[in-house]
């Protein structure tokens, strides 16, 4: 059995799928390696969303005990307890 000799047509044609494939490679990568970096970023912000959670949920369990009460007396409404001292700043507006 004898093989039969290519056309140059055809051997362009496999040329030009050669070079669309590898091209088709190149830009598929390309975006795989952009999606990895989104896929990074939006896990911290994952990590992040799941810190600041935590920190809610045990504000959240706190909320009802005598100390928060006092933190919240203190910081919003700015009262004291009896006998304590308060210093006021002249400079402050």
């Amino acid at each position: 059995m004898r093989l039969k000799k290519t056309s140059i047509g055809t051997k362009l044609l496999l040329l030009i799928v050669a070079i669309y494939a590898i091209a088709t490679l190149v830009d598929l990568q390309d975006r795989v390696s952009a999606a990895n970096v989104e896929v990074a970023a939006l896990e911290e912000q994952v990590l992040y969303a799941e810190q600041e959670n935590a920190l809610v949920q045990q504000e959240l369990a706190e909320l009802g005990t005598d100390k928060s009460i006092m933190k919240i007396a203190r910081t919003r409404l700015g009262m004291v307890e009896s006998g304590e001292i308060v210093f006021y700043d002249a400079d402050v507006q």
